[in-house]
């Protein structure tokens, strides 16, 4: 090295030294010594440390309230969660679920960490996680409402509970559209493709019979399906006086809707609408990761004593304007028998 290139050094080295024993914030703030408190801690040490404090009492304050919410759940036998609108969450807008259950699972755990607003636990009643804001600046006629329900089995009762609680939580009388989503058919070894169907549609009709029922009340306006093949498809339309206005299909592997099904409900005015839910929806491997939040305990709280019947996901949507104004999701909990 030569004498010029020593002698440039030479301040570059007595500033590295002078700055010897700082912190990384001391030295991107700024060149300066940094000022001490009274007891000799550097200043911009004692700010981190009080964030640092700050972040800390906070998420122990959220431990402890989820802690006391879990509990609080323990004590009924039946209850329902009700998300509210998750439109809210920028977190959830911005990211891209392949699936609507990953969607519930993201949205359960930004709630549980956020202090969910539900104070009043009572027997058979709906806990609301967060505000719920969807309706109010816009009146019923403006407003178009649609809803999806899950079952978990073959229970009438399911599609009665899901319908009353939705109109409950929206405060309406009515609802524009019922999509119902069926639970699986357990399969029978041996059992033939036309006895397997007769099995199915069996099963089926109570169901549909009740969503008939709910159109003469005008309680819902339109009914959908979800799912259906086009011999399925066709039973319904052949054997109700109610035709299905939906069918809400998955395409999975494939982008193109089987022909037979695409010309049968071309021919019935019934829309082919496709959609990203898992069958069956896996509510309760959901609630499971919910309720074993780490709360302070070794054990989880709620998954051992519940299960989930059904579960429910609402879209409220302006009509002039093609806007979703709001969107959520309701499950009901039941107790396990011992």
């Amino acid at each position: 090295m030569d004498r010029h290139a020593r002698t440039m050094s030479e301040p570059i080295r007595k500033s590295m030294n002078e700055k010897r024993g700082t912190t990384v914030e001391e030295t991107c703030r700024s060149n300066a010594p940094p000022v001490q408190t009274e007891k000799g801690t550097p200043i911009f040490r004692s700010i981190g440390m009080r964030r640092f404090s700050g972040v800390l009492v906070q998420q122990l304050r959220r431990m402890t309230y989820c802690h006391q919410f879990l509990s609080n759940l323990s004590s009924l036998t039946r209850f329902r969660l009700h998300t509210g609108n998750v439109n809210g969450y920028t977190q959830l807008k911005v990211r891209r679920f392949e699936t609507s259950a990953e969607e519930l699972s993201a949205c359960l755990d930004l709630q549980l960490t956020s202090n969910p607003i539900a104070a009043d636990f009572k027997e058979n009643s709906c806990l609301l996680l967060c505000d719920n804001d969807h309706m109010d600046n816009y009146e019923r006629d403006e407003i178009k409402i649609t809803m999806k329900v899950f079952l978990s089995a073959w229970d009438v009762q399911q599609i009665e509970q899901a319908v009353t609680s939705l109109k409950e939580q929206l405060k309406t009388k009515d609802i524009e559209v019922l999509i119902l989503s069926f639970p699986e058919l357990d399969l029978i070894d041996g059992e033939s493709e036309d006895d397997e169907h007769l099995r199915w549609f069996d099963k089926v009709k109570p169901l549909y019979t009740y969503m008939e029922k709910l159109v003469e009340t005008s309680e819902i306006a339109s009914i959908g399906v979800s799912d259906f093949s086009a011999r399925q498809l066709k039973e319904v339309l052949g054997h109700f006086d109610v035709k299905p206005s939906i069918n809400h299909v998955r395409l999975d592997g494939c982008c193109q809707v089987p022909p037979e099904l695409q010309a049968l409900a071309n021919d019935n005015d019934v829309q082919l609408l496709v959609h990203n839910d898992p069958t069956p929806f896996p509510t309760n491997n959901i609630f499971k990761t919910f309720c074993e939040i780490d709360s302070g305990c070794e054990k989880p709280m709620c998954s051992p004593l519940f299960e989930t019947t059904w579960l429910s996901r609402y879209s409220v949507w302006v009509r002039k304007r093609s806007i979703m104004t709001s969107k959520g999701y309701i499950v009901q909990f039941i107790r396990k028998h011992d």
